[in-house]
């Protein structure tokens, strides 16, 4: 374990572009002495992903991170798991999904197996990351994670687990649900969203919902983004609400795309890479055909364009740190643009190029943002996470490779976004399965 610690330190120090932004070197050194404290004697597997996760989480950045879901996956297929979420209210918990529905939504949960949810909010509470000093999304995230981190510490061995909880007539319930089987789960997409996109036309208001902007087919989704704001041409909307809650990041280019269509003076969209030459960073993860053609193009155009900016940086020795101003213009195929009233969806789960979805609007004041505070502040992001194996434990820890931060972004400024207009899901409309942010884009 103490190797497996050392080795992560010293492969952070030589990889993360700026390990210290949110932390000092003295933090990070006492967490990491804090964890070699803690790993003096034989632990389980879990335990030392605790240690690991809190370690790691010091930094305060999200992208650089132990996921305990991985604990699920390394167990193998045949791992035995029952999936929910949670919501917490005036430090009560209740179910807001569960496999199959076998309890309803909205009961307050008790006990799971023989974890009570308060034992089990503190632990996951371990296992959430940090990013930068955003506290309030944190109250968002845990309970959202509470039932990963309970399938990767349970190991029991019978058929069913038991929940004690509530019910919505007051009554309190034992019930005993069937575990299924980590290859089973989400086999028909019933879980997670089945698209990455979509929207509706609610009386004159034009509503697209972002669940990520990570995807298997670029073109599909820009050709999503394409027809929506196509269609809002057509419907005349008055106005456009963008919803990127729980949207958890992804691709900076197609952010640009969705920009470009809603830029109002069509300027460029102007990002700071920072960068740190390492074995982990975006060129070394070249393929050696893909690097040899990034080689080639850099070499001819050389020293003109913003390839020769990324080979200087390619050709400086490892552990060089190095910023690189990219402009996008932010212009579609279709030369279109929608320049009416628009409005930002966001939450505690909005992350990474969310985030920059948020500080553009309120750098550029393109709209409102209506929600809660996202888990990223107006300095950016970091992101390009590069996963490390751990060689003694197997435990696989993400590490940032890279630092985006807006080029109007000052150091003076406050690093925490304010929303316009706070709301929040209420256990009433939980159970009642209502959507506040939808209902408030019905006009009487």
């Amino acid at each position: 374990m103490a190797k497996d610690l050392n080795y992560l330190y010293e492969t952070i120090l030589k990889t993360h572009p700026t390990p210290f932004m949110y932390c000092s070197k003295e933090e990070f050194d006492g967490a990491y002495n804090s964890a070699l404290a803690s790993a003096h004697s034989p632990i389980s597997v879990f335990e030392f992903a605790q240690i690991v996760a809190s370690f790691v989480k010091t930094i305060r950045d999200s992208h650089t991170s132990f996921n305990p879901r991985d604990l699920l996956f390394l167990s193998g297929k045949k791992r035995k798991i029952l999936p929910f979420y949670v919501m917490k209210f005036n430090d009560r918990y209740y179910l807001s999904r569960i496999y199959m529905n076998e309890i309803p939504v909205g009961s307050e949960l008790l006990f799971i197996g023989d974890m009570s949810v308060d034992s089990l909010y503190r632990l996951t509470r371990t296992f959430c990351p940090n990013e930068a000093m955003t506290e309030s999304s944190t109250r968002e995230i845990i309970p959202k994670m509470m039932g990963n981190v309970f399938n990767a510490q349970n190991h029991s061995s019978d058929e069913t687990l038991r929940f004690i909880y509530v019910d919505n007539k007051g009554d309190t319930v034992r019930k005993e649900l069937s575990y299924i089987k980590l290859k089973q789960f989400d086999k028909k997409g019933k879980w997670y969203p089945s698209k990455e996109i979509e929207y509706e036309f609610i009386q004159d208001v034009g509503y697209l919902r972002i669940y990520s902007f990570e995807t298997k087919n670029e073109k599909r989704f820009k050709k999503e983004i394409n027809r929506f704001f196509e269609k809002v041409k057509e419907a005349s909307c008055t106005e456009v609400v963008i919803d990127v809650r729980e949207n958890r990041g992804g691709y900076v280019l197609l952010l640009e795309h969705l920009l470009s269509y809603i830029s109002v003076d069509k300027t460029s969209y102007d990002l700071i890479y920072t960068y740190k030459r390492s074995d982990l960073d975006r060129f070394e993860t070249l393929s050696r055909f893909k690097k040899m053609d990034f080689v080639k193009k850099a070499k001819r155009v050389y020293p003109r364009g913003m390839i020769s900016k990324e080979y200087d940086f390619y050709k400086s020795p490892k552990g060089s740190v190095n910023s690189i101003l990219y402009e996008k213009s932010l212009i579609n195929s279709n030369e279109s643009n929608y320049s009416g009233k628009c409005t930002l969806f966001i939450n505690g789960l909005s992350m990474s190029a969310s985030v920059l979805l948020a500080s553009w609007f309120e750098e550029t004041k393109r709209g409102d943002l209506v929600g809660s505070p996202c888990f990223g502040t107006l300095s950016g992001t970091n992101g390009n996470p590069a996963t490390i194996f751990l060689k003694h434990s197997g435990l696989p820890v993400s590490i940032s490779t890279l630092k985006l931060t807006p080029s109007t972004f000052q150091k003076t400024e406050v690093n925490d976004f304010s929303v316009k207009k706070s709301i929040t899901i209420s256990l009433e409309n939980l159970k009642d399965g209502i959507d506040p942010f939808k209902m408030m884009l019905i006009r009487d």
